[in-house]
């Protein structure tokens, strides 16, 4: 099973205020981490303004990355907001990114950004439309199309919607238990499309994050590895791994949780 580590690119501002020293400093400490995560797992996730703080690029990111790395067989995803772009750069951005030989990108709609005019509205291009409209211009024929899925349906015409854009697979918000999988892959089973569960390592840095999406980790924090086995057995072919608030920590993770 491959484990996909999620990694936030640099912040742009810093208290608001634009230093450029300081974000190629930030820039620095991105590809050393990036660095560290390449001698664990070929694969990597790049994020797209979290919390809609303002952040480098994932696909520039991932350019970044493409011209420093070394590891050939490295394999790249990443985020890509729809919320702050209309189709027209939401085209620009997945060319990019073909450039970059990155591998997937998830559509997803993003958190409010933290800075905006009073009168701005968001751009109204949905995730699953976003899919949609790629898969009709051939992009999927050079990048895996992602889409995002709740770990618990609520709404099955919602699924439905995402299932009919025909993404490559779906990933996971942040999973709290097996039977979360299991359902999951009982309503995809007959679309042949694959799930990539989110899991949150829990430690005590990562608990603030955990508790502002509502996550209970009570079922894993105990025997992490044991949890991890469960979700093979499942026949997981990828996890996305993340460690918001904590990269040491994740790491400690990833080392012990790839054999």
């Amino acid at each position: 099973m491959n484990i996909i580590y999620e990694i936030n690119p640099p912040k742009i501002l810093q208290a608001e205020h634009m230093d450029l020293a300081m974000l190629n400093s930030e820039k620095d400490k991105f590809l050393q981490r990036v660095s560290i995560i390449s001698e664990i797992t070929n694969d990597i996730h790049l994020t797209d303004s979290v919390l809609g703080i303002p952040r480098m690029s994932s696909v520039f990111a991932a350019q970044l990355l493409a011209n420093t790395l070394k590891n050939s067989s490295f394999n790249i995803s990443c985020s890509i907001r729809t919320r702050d772009r209309n189709l027209n750069s939401i085209i620009q951005s997945v060319a990019d990114s073909l450039i970059a030989n990155v591998r997937s990108l998830l559509f997803i709609l993003g958190d409010k950004p933290t800075f905006s005019h009073n009168n701005f509205e968001s751009f109204n291009e949905k995730p699953t439309e976003v899919v949609r409209a790629l898969n009709n211009f051939g992009f999927n024929k050079f990048v895996n199309l992602v889409l995002s899925v709740p770990n618990r349906i609520t709404n099955s015409k919602s699924i439905q919607k995402k299932i009919e854009a025909r993404p490559k697979s779906l990933i996971t918000q942040s999973i709290s238990s097996i039977s979360e999988i299991r359902t999951l892959n009982e309503i995809l089973k007959p679309y042949k499309l694959d799930l990539i569960p989110c899991i949150m390592v829990p430690s005590q840095k990562n608990r603030k994050a955990a508790s502002i999406i509502g996550l209970d980790w009570s079922q894993y924090e105990g025997d992490f590895n044991s949890f991890i086995e469960q979700i093979e057995s499942e026949g997981i072919k990828e996890i996305l791994l993340t460690s918001p608030n904590s990269f040491d920590e994740g790491v400690q993770v990833l080392k012990k949780i790839i054999k």
